[in-house]
Formats: C-alpha cells, sequence, structure tokens
C-alpha cells in the first residue's frame, strides 16, 4: 500500500481530558520519527468532560470518534482497527505518558524480533516506581492464590517468574503470557485484522488477545528498555457500578474461558479471603499509625468484596433464568 504507515497509535478515552492532553503531547514529544510516518487514533467514549472538544482544538491531526455510548475499551479499539495502516499498532491508555523515546525504543525492540507478536513497556507510577500489573503469566489457581495471599512476592526473591502479576523489576526483555493494553505494540501482520473479543468490556481482554495470538507461535515479550508513566486507574477513582465490576470480572471471565466453569467458585473465594486478608491488615494499620491511606486501602478491599459478592449473584440468576427457560 502506498499510504502505508510505521505506526498506528490507538487511545480510548473516557472523561480525562486533561490527562488525555498530556498523553497526546507526549506521544507528538517523545515519538522522534516524521508525522507522516505514525498516525493517531482516538476513540472517545461518550465523554461528559469536552475531551471530543479538546482533540478538535489541539490536535487537528489526530482521527477522532466520537462514540455516544461508553462501549468499553475492547470494543473502541475494535472500531479503527480496520482504518490502521501501521506496520505496528499501538494501544495506548489516555492516562499514559510516553518519556525518554519510548515508543521508538519499542519499535527498535520489535523490528530487531519477528517472532514476537506483543511488546510491553515498563508501566511506572507517578513517582516512576514499578507497576507490578504490566504483566505476567496467565491465571490459574496457584498463581491467584499467590497473588491474594502475598504468595508470589515472596516466591519471587527466590526466583519465581509464574506469577500472575509481575513482582519485581527486571534489566532485560523476558518472555511473559500476557501484558498490559495499557501500553501494548502488536505486529499487525499478526493480528489477522482482528483485535479484541468484544465479550469483555474492559479487563481481561488484553489476557485474551495474547493468549490468541501465543496459541498462534508468537512471542509476547515484556521489555524495560521503554518506560511509560501510567497514572493507574485515572479514570476509575469517581466510577462505581458497573466499570469497578468489570476490573474483577475481567480476569474471572478469562480464567472461565481457559479452564472452565469447574473451578470458579475456588477463585471467587480466593478473591474474598485475599480482600478479607487486606481489609484486616489495612484496618489494623489505619488503627494503630492513624494514617489516613491504610483507611481508604481497607475501604477498598471491603468494596472489593462486595463486587466479587455481587458478582456471584448475578451469575446465579443467569443460571437460574437459564434453567427456567429450559
Amino acid at each position: 500500500m502506498s499510504n502505508r504507515k510505521r505506526l498506528s497509535i490507538i487511545i480510548v478515552n473516557w472523561n480525562v481530558r486533561e490527562l488525555l492532553k498530556e498523553c497526546l503531547d507526549s506521544v507528538y514529544r517523545e515519538t522522534a520519527m516524521p508525522k507522516e510516518q505514525f498516525e493517531v487514533f482516538v476513540v472517545d467514549n461518550d465523554s461528559s468532560d469536552g475531551s471530543v472538544d479538546m482533540v478538535k482544538a489541539h490536535f487537528p491531526d489526530v482521527h477522532l470518534v466520537a462514540n455516544t455510548e461508553n462501549v468499553g475499551f475492547g470494543k473502541a479499539n475494535n472500531q479503527v482497527l480496520d482504518q490502521c495502516r501501521g506496520e505496528y499498532v499501538l494501544l495506548f491508555n489516555p492516562d499514559a505518558m510516553a518519556i525518554n523515546n519510548a515508543i521508538d525504543k519499542l519499535l527498535d525492540h520489535a523490528d530487531q524480533q519477528k517472532n514476537v507478536a506483543v511488546w510491553g513497556a515498563r508501566l511506572l507510577n507517578v513517582d516512576h516506581s514499578l507497576q507490578r500489573w504490566t504483566g505476567g503469566s496467565f491465571p490459574n489457581i496457584m498463581n491467584i492464590t499467590g497473588h491474594y495471599l502475598f504468595i508470589s512476592r515472596l516466591l519471587s526473591y527466590f526466583g519465581s517468574t509464574q506469577s500472575l502479576y509481575l513482582e519485581t523489576d527486571v534489566d532485560v526483555d523476558v518472555d511473559v503470557d500476557w501484558v498490559s493494553g495499557a501500553c501494548m505494540l502488536l505486529r499487525s501482520e499478526a493480528l489477522d485484522n482482528k483485535l479484541f473479543d468484544d465479550r469483555f468490556f474492559m479487563y481481561g481482554e488484553d489476557m485474551e488477545l495474547c493468549h490468541r495470538l501465543k496459541s498462534g507461535g508468537w512471542r509476547i515479550v515484556y521489555t524495560p528498555a521503554a518506560s511509560v508513566v501510567h497514572v493507574q486507574g485515572a479514570s476509575m477513582k469517581s466510577q462505581e457500578g458497573d466499570i469497578l465490576l468489570s476490573s474483577l470480572k475481567g480476569l474471572r471471565s478469562f480464567y472461565t474461558l481457559l479452564h472452565g466453569k469447574q473451578k470458579v467458585w475456588l477463585v471467587d473465594f480466593i478473591t474474598i479471603l485475599g480482600f478479607g486478608v487486606r481489609w484486616g491488615l489495612y484496618s489494623i494499620l489505619g488503627f494503630f499509625t492513624r494514617k489516613k491511606h491504610y483507611a481508604e486501602k481497607a475501604k477498598s478491599s471491603l468494596s472489593y468484596i462486595h463486587i466479587t459478592q455481587k458478582i456471584i449473584q448475578q451469575e446465579r440468576k443467569l443460571n437460574d433464568c437459564l434453567q427456567q427457560k429450559q
């Protein structure tokens, strides 16, 4: 194709206008390649904070899609895949900011290893500490238990690499099962015109995509050579209900996809137990230290217990409805 690009960047936005502006500024600032070699798509999921007008006013070169409803992360990315002309497709969160030429470094790595379909960058918190949910292993009972009961973090000090999430920082590229969709570089030829599974509204779709590609013989690699600051959960801070529900449903749904429904009850039990341990621990620490962030973590842990219980109740109602129809 004569209009082929080196890179297509897709950013799905929901009500984080100022962060989206910083994100787009960083993309153009930290990408050394000429503008004609890459393209940027912003898919807005019916934001009410003026995000669409901001993009129109400040970034006229961006291909903007303004949805009239929140269709979720996966579907919003899928919307523009067939318009992408890049040799590579970069999925980038609106609350992420590229630093130190991260995008170019990802592309350089991708050019060097043709059998890798997906590259994940080193995600950093605002204070530049490591975010462990950058990538990891596909979920099973052992690593889910290890994650929720803090066992994986302990085992990581003895060299274990089978944890659900990356537990420690590394200084070399690592083959993993999955990387976070917050910053995911994809080789277009590996996608075969298919991106995310529409059954996932938000969370879990990145695992499913990586599993599909890995099953097709491609490698998934996390590299610390490219760093991205990720204001984790920025668009989630003011959200409750269905969006927070998705954060636990995603992992649970992908586990079910891999292993079936037989042991989902055990996943639910481990999840509730893990958040129960956290609630007790943070409550005690908050009481004795009087530090506000421990009280906030205790409250958050308790809310996730209620969310897990809600997921279980929803599934029971759905199963009852299906049995009545039969």
